[in-house]
């Protein structure tokens, strides 16, 4: 009866440390400005920008890697960043708006 117990507690232990190192980074886009404009994160951590503005933007990297399209007020974009590296990027509607990921 315990053996039941014993193997889903293991898997669980097995499968938990991969749930717990992916994580989420918030940045915020508003007042014409990236909200951290910087920020460092681990490989498999997923950014999601958020358009808290009144004008439409966009998150574009500066290398063509990622583009969120026009983000109306109100919508959001993520991208998951798998790779070390330092990667900046623009909102391609006002080129004054700039941030960087970096990947460690």
């Amino acid at each position: 009866m315990r053996r039941p117990f014993i193997r889903t507690a293991i898997l669980a232990l097995l499968v938990w440390p991969c749930c717990v190192l992916a994580a989420t980074v918030q940045i915020q886009i508003k007042g014409m400005n990236f909200h951290p404009d910087t920020v460092t994160v681990t490989p498999g951590t997923t950014v999601t920008w958020t358009n808290d503005d009144s004008f439409a933007h966009t998150a574009t990297s500066d290398t063509k890697l990622w583009d969120s399209g026009l983000l109306q007020p109100g919508r959001s974009f993520s991208h998951t960043f798998d790779k070390p590296g330092s990667f900046p990027y623009h909102c391609s509607v006002h080129t004054f708006m700039t941030g960087t990921v970096t990947v460690k």
